[in-house]
């Protein structure tokens, strides 16, 4: 799942990714929505990060890290990151919007951006065991 959504999400510009740490054992009941969350999130990262006068070569980094009780997620680039100002409550992004929504309603769990380097989103999803 994941590898074919990177295929197809880092067509344009070419973009180095990076996958980190392991989701552990997840059920279905997560592991489908949270693929469309970090479908998005690549998309919407390789689609307006980066522009051309980078210096360096365009990079988005996966980190997952499987707590037991929790799996925390960041999703980092090194564009151009977030306008000052920029609410993930408040979005007028379609993507952003379902990935808020998906994260809060369907997986029950919590999701802050920032910039720091370009954009950093972290999710905390809360695992049944």
């Amino acid at each position: 799942g994941f590898t074919r959504a990177r295929a197809a999400s880092l067509s344009r510009p070419r973009v180095e990714v990076a996958v980190r740490g392991d989701v552990g054992d997840l059920s279905a009941d997560v592991a489908t929505p949270l693929a469309v969350v970090i479908a998005e999130l690549l998309q919407n990262a390789s689609e307006h990060a980066f522009n051309n006068e980078m210096a360096e070569r365009p990079r988005i980094e996966l980190q997952f890290e499987n707590r037991g009780s929790h799996l925390l997620v960041d999703v980092r680039d090194n564009g151009s990151g977030f306008d000052d100002g920029f609410d993930i409550e408040q979005t007028k992004s379609l993507g952003l919007s379902i990935v808020r929504d998906l994260v809060k309603s369907q997986l029950g769990g919590q999701i802050t951006v920032h910039s720091g380097g370009g954009a950093v989103i972290s999710l905390e999803i809360p695992l049944v065991t």
